[in-house]
């Protein structure tokens, strides 16, 4: 073989090898719903996070959404044993695997790293709706149930466990509660502003621009005691035993090894420690609610007969 021929092969390999490297040197991150939306904005959180503290400076993120985050995370178990992805998910795609017949499952086809923040639900109403304070659009709700349109991320998701938990309260049947979902809340909040919808239960992160603009008026944040920085009652103390925590976190595809587990666990847990991401938790109004390793594991595993037996509470589950 000639020189030439021999230094181009050399030259091509060298390239493929580059090329290879800097695929697996990318992390892809799949918020599973709407650009803007609840994991969007978490997954966009922690790539910003990971490239400030160079702890990945090669980070992308992407959306496919649909059904509670199971179009997403269909998608996403085709990776399997690439250790350069993750996939944020939560308490509104643990209760759409059921909901939505999914066949895959948190526990077994993709691989738990970490559960990372919890936040609570916010109910609110157009600024033009005459429903000043909750007290009024309860009032309204136990008058004629099936008149008022609520709407929420998604069937079963925490915004539709909300309505339900709060009918469940006012002894209403959820036969004559009217929930339509949307893509997530912010897109929910801006059919309510189109008129579609009367009530919207989203996350605070979602609204709190429409909150602060004035387009919509906050009625009540579902969480167990007042949220600093958030001037809304809860319905705890309006009297109403009505919370509804909404956790977030990142998955591994399946079939990765130990060690590549190990090494994305060790990034998630140096991330959460930085005030960069301390800083993002309080600028989106979330809790911190960090867990790995086993505790992660066992969390999501008794998640997934929590929320089914809740769901079946509710009658959203049949």
């Amino acid at each position: 073989m000639s020189r030439l021929p021999r230094l181009t092969l050399i030259a091509t390999a060298a390239l493929l090898l580059t090329a290879s490297a800097q695929a697996q040197s990318e992390l892809k991150i799949l918020a599973p719903a709407s650009v803007g939306g609840g994991w969007d904005g978490t997954a966009q959180a922690i790539a910003e996070t990971l490239r400030a503290e160079k702890l990945a400076p090669n980070v992308s993120v992407y959306n496919i959404p649909g059904k509670a985050g199971t179009l997403g995370l269909a998608e996403f178990v085709k990776l399997k044993g690439q250790p350069n992805n993750l996939m944020v998910t939560g308490f509104v795609m643990v209760a759409g695997i059921p909901i939505n017949k999914s066949p895959y499952d948190l526990s077994s086809d993709v691989t738990p790293i970490a559960r990372l923040t919890t936040s609570y639900e916010v109910l609110i109403v157009s600024a033009k709706s005459p429903y000043k304070t909750v007290e009024e659009m309860i009032s309204a709700f136990k008058s004629n149930p099936s008149a008022l349109r609520f709407g929420g991320s998604s069937e079963g998701g925490s915004g539709h466990v909300a309505v339900g938990k709060l009918a469940k309260e006012l002894k209403i049947p959820m036969s004559q509660v009217k929930f339509i979902p949307s893509a997530g809340g912010a897109q929910a909040a801006k059919a309510m502003l189109g008129g579609e919808l009367d009530v919207v239960s989203a996350g605070y992160s979602e609204i709190e621009d429409m909150i602060k603009s004035g387009q919509v008026r906050g009625l009540a944040i579902l969480a167990p005691e007042a949220v600093a920085g958030v001037n809304l009652p809860t319905l705890i103390a309006k009297g109403y035993n009505v919370d509804v925590s909404n956790w977030r976190g990142v998955v591994a595809t399946g079939k990765i090894s130990a060690a590549q587990r190990s090494d994305l666990t060790v990034m998630m847990t140096r991330m959460v420690r930085t005030d960069t991401w301390k800083k993002k938790l309080a600028e989106n109004k979330w809790d911190a609610y960090f867990a790995s390793g086993t505790t992660f594991d066992r969390f999501v595993r008794v998640q997934k007969t929590d929320v089914a037996q809740l769901l079946q509470d509710l009658n959203i589950l049949k």
